[in-house]
């Protein structure tokens, strides 16, 4: 759901009252309420919700980043003997990461496809590369970075091709240019443990 101001609100709105409707049913109705079991529910019934179509609508305002993981500390409380602990604390010993991280990793997964043809997409309509600007072999057109698109309007500074730019551009030649998705996601994975 997009609104009249091209701003996801409204989805995000729909998403967490959705999710926060599930966590309630799951919270009136589990007897075992071990960590695994609800971490697992949480993952099952949950996170889906929250997650579909991240890409899309991944909003960009503090705002509604905070909603969203708003829901994920509402579920994390639920683990019996953790509640009182910080949330940062909560997630490690869920072994969860934030929602925040898990849209910027879900973001580098997609780009990663469209790069490498994983996906039915044409990239030229999508990315431009420093080597398309000229022909000077420089260190940022030998490893192929992707360049921003110019932008006045904050819709299009968000957008899927813009905010990615940086973040790819960041990760490390060898995550960048992994053999396969799965290799792509173990060294992501590793590479922001060390981050």
């Amino acid at each position: 759901m997009i609104n009249d101001m091209c701003s996801p609100s409204d989805h995000i709105q729909e998403i967490t009252r959705k999710a926060n409707g599930v966590l309630s049913q799951l919270n009136r109705s589990i007897v075992c309420r071990n960590k695994d079991v609800v971490v697992n529910l949480f993952k099952v019934f949950v996170r889906p919700i929250i997650e579909s179509a991240g890409p899309v609508w991944n909003p960009y305002e503090r705002q509604y980043i905070d909603q969203i993981e708003k829901v994920q500390r509402r579920a994390t409380r639920m683990v019996p003997g953790i509640g009182h602990l910080e949330y940062e604390d909560r997630l490690k010993l869920c072994r969860l990461t934030t929602l925040e991280h898990r849209r910027q990793r879900g973001d580098m997964i997609h780009v990663y496809k469209m790069l490498n043809v994983y996906m039915d997409t044409n990239n030229d309509n999508f990315f431009n590369f420093t080597n398309q600007r000229h022909e000077i072999a420089t260190r940022s057109s030998v490893n192929n970075f992707l360049v921003a698109e110019k932008c006045h309007l904050d819709i299009r500074k968000h957008y899927f091709t813009n905010r990615i730019v940086q973040k790819w551009n960041a990760l490390p030649s060898e995550v960048r240019e992994a053999d396969c998705v799965n290799s792509f996601k173990v060294l992501y994975d590793e590479w922001t443990a060390v981050q």
